[in-house]
């Protein structure tokens, strides 16, 4: 069982550590963050603030960040960040971007490399016996490169403890390692495009061979099509044993600046902003995902080396806080269905019973 072992309880201090980080994690704000700026229009203006490497802007949309492993999003912090608010959505006059700090005639230092943003997350799908349970570690760190424009790297590390199934010879734990180059281009008001590639090894770390190197991505263009919608379309690239590739497309629909719909295979999301004060903002969504991964692993019994591949399908439902120092905490619980566990040499594939899911993330 989950709580009757060593494993089960690092597993829980993990879970319990990052919470009560997420809890406390306005208290240790950054003294570089701005506090956030009243510009007495009648209409208000957008949440921001400054890290401790350089002063930028904080676009007004929520930030949102949703992992499976192994499966780029579609969307992510970054793509947010960087499309915002549709313009059609703001005053011709309005500007949402006016510089903190102004000095005539004064010499600005660019850096090479700067910290954009660190995430970490726990997810749990319970299980035990032949009904595989799977605890998730995930770390990654995203730096941007001022002087290229759109540019970042993000390396990323996952570790996944199993349990079970008693069925067949899992490995006790897979590992994801791998860095994601991404470029954002905006090349009008209207057109912007999105690439990535994200070269990684997926093992078992005994089977480190040409089976667990895998590179993923995706290549988006968005188009923003009218007052309250933008088209996205494009492919992502999963290089896994059971899909290669997976169609990108749909759309996304403003509401209202405090009601988002991204209509978009294959992980639609809808959220609604419930919260706002002079430090927080507070969101409800609810989500879909597209789960699992593929992994290069040694045969416990047999010793030969095989892969393995899991997957599966998520609907979840979450809140997300998004604090003026640029903290975001994110709290989601699922139902997770269709999963099923196959190897490349074809034995021990099997149907695995529906399970919940808990994840918590903080980035910062």
């Amino acid at each position: 069982m989950f709580f009757q072992s060593p494993q089960a309880v690092f597993r829980a201090i993990a879970l319990c550590t990052l919470i009560l980080s997420g809890i406390t994690g306005s208290v240790y704000a950054q003294k570089g963050a701005s506090n956030l700026e009243d510009s007495g229009s009648a209409k208000g203006r957008s949440l921001r603030h400054r890290t401790i490497f350089m002063p930028r802007d904080q676009d007004p949309d929520i930030k949102q960040v949703s992992q499976s492993p192994q499966v780029p999003n579609v969307l992510d912090a970054e793509s947010r960040e960087a499309l915002g608010i549709p313009p059609q959505l703001l005053d011709d006059e309005q500007d949402w971007a006016e510089p903190e700090d102004e000095c005539i005639d004064c010499e600005t230092f660019v850096p090479l490399i700067s910290h954009k943003s660190a995430t970490g997350s726990v997810t749990w799908l319970p299980g035990s016996g032949d009904e595989l349970g799977i605890f998730t570690l995930a770390l990654s760190e995203t730096v941007e490169f001022p002087r290229f424009e759109g540019f970042t790297a993000t390396p990323r590390f996952g570790v996944h403890y199993l349990d079970g199934p008693i069925r067949t010879d899992l490995p006790a734990r897979v590992y994801d390692t791998s860095v994601a180059f991404r470029w954002f281009n905006k090349v009008n008001e209207k057109w912007s495009y999105e690439l990535e590639v994200a070269p990684g090894v997926y093992s078992d770390f005994k089977n480190v061979t040409s089976d667990s190197l895998r590179i993923t991505g995706k290549g988006l263009a968005y188009y923003v099509h009218s007052r309250s919608k933008q088209f996205v379309m494009g492919v992502v690239y999963l290089d896994r044993e059971d899909i290669m590739l997976l169609p990108a497309a749909g759309m996304i629909m403003w509401f209202s600046e405090g009601s988002r719909l991204e209509l978009i295979f294959p992980k639609p999301k809808f959220t609604y902003r419930v919260e706002k004060d002079e430090s927080k903002e507070r969101w409800l969504y609810v989500a879909g995902e597209f789960g699992g991964g593929s992994w290069g692993i040694r045969r416990g019994a047999t010793g030969f080396d095989d892969i393995a591949t899991y997957s599966d399908l998520r609907l979840m439902g979450g809140v997300e806080t998004k604090h003026t120092n640029g903290m975001i905490s994110q709290f989601e619980i699922g139902y997770v269905f269709n999963r099923k566990l196959e190897y490349k040499s074809d034995i021990g594939n099997y149907d695995i019973s529906p399970t919940g899911m808990v994840r918590y993330q903080l980035t910062f």
